[in-house]
């Protein structure tokens, strides 16, 4: 080895010792000296304080156009009479009617569709006796009490005449799981009875709720 490459490595090995040296600190929290902090320690932004990284400074961003939030399946059939027709004909409960259901059901029922129909779905409701609401028809009326249930899912997700839509409040299975509850007031006489549940026939509505896309 001559003089001359001696002499580099001997420059070379000071400087490494050097670094070696000066980031070895006797701070428990000081990590000493970092080569390109910046690639693994990037500048904290507060959420909703403005980002600069942005033409319009907004922190929250809008999902990109066209896509499907996790968990949400469209819901394929349009508002509208030709769709409401639709619905009647294509969408059946996947839940079974079984006294779970219909227990969780009355849960539901009570919470948001009682005020309205009343406790028996006869359409008096305390919004109604209190003269603030049209009455509703009763469930058990000519006109509801052969209702179909899949438009009846149908005007849960959009609404229909002064009912509201109510898909921001319900998802796919509480909407069906109300509906299972609202047929027993549809047939006071107890036409739809509860139907015993087993863990096949649980799997197979779980199934069949995966696979309709109607959650809106």
């Amino acid at each position: 080895m001559n003089k001359n490459t001696l002499y580099l490595f001997s420059k070379v090995a000071a400087v490494m010792m050097g670094f070696y040296i000066v980031s070895c600190g006797s701070q428990n929290q000081s990590p000493g000296v970092e080569y390109m902090p910046d690639m693994y320690r990037t500048p904290a932004l507060e959420p909703y304080s403005g980002n600069s990284n942005y033409a319009d400074s907004m922190e929250a961003r809008k999902p990109a156009e066209g896509s499907i939030a996790r968990g949400y399946l469209p819901y394929g059939i349009p508002n509208t009479t030709e769709g409401y027709e639709m619905a009647g004909t294509l969408l059946k409960n996947p839940l079974p009617s079984s006294e779970q259901v219909l227990a969780d059901g009355k849960v539901i029922y009570t919470k948001y569709c009682g005020h309205c129909h009343g406790v028996e779905g006869a359409g008096d409701g305390p919004t109604v006796t209190a003269g603030g609401h049209p009455p509703p028809p009763a469930y058990n009326s000519a006109s509801l009490k052969n209702l179909p249930e899949g438009k009846m899912f149908h005007t849960i997700t959009y609404g229909k005449n002064l009912m509201g839509s109510h898909s921001s409040q319900l998802n796919i299975e509480e909407r069906w799981t109300v509906i299972r509850y609202v047929q027993t007031l549809q047939n006071p006489e107890g036409d739809a009875k509860p139907e015993a549940t087993s863990d096949s026939t649980a799997a197979e509505a779980s199934t069949m709720s995966d696979e309709t896309a109607m959650n809106n």
